[in-house]
């Protein structure tokens, strides 16, 4: 499933984080689970990247972006209610490079 659901920004050192943005919080609901890839995974643009349930869905979600993983939001992954925050501090999923 292609969505526009993700944020990514582009950081000084060239990688990019990438977190949850509001149309993902409106059509998803609550998350309640987040299985994300370890570190050192590849991801490949509208490739999978991620599989959520929500409140309002239980699904795959393809990636925004193509490169590495070089850090998982830990955070998260323990408690997905982060996700809900608007606050891209916590909302990050994943860094790319």
């Amino acid at each position: 499933m292609a969505k526009n659901y993700f944020w990514v920004k582009e950081q000084a050192d060239g990688s990019k984080l990438v977190g949850l943005n509001d149309q993902g919080r409106d059509d998803l609901g609550a998350i309640s689970f987040i299985d994300v890839p370890a570190a050192g995974a590849s991801l490949a643009k509208n490739g999978k990247f991620i599989a959520v349930e929500a409140e309002k869905a239980v699904t795959d979600i393809d990636s925004p972006v193509d490169g590495t993983i070089t850090k998982v939001n830990e955070a998260i992954i323990d408690d997905p209610a982060g996700l809900n925050s608007t606050d891209e501090t916590q909302n990050w999923i994943v860094e790319v490079k």
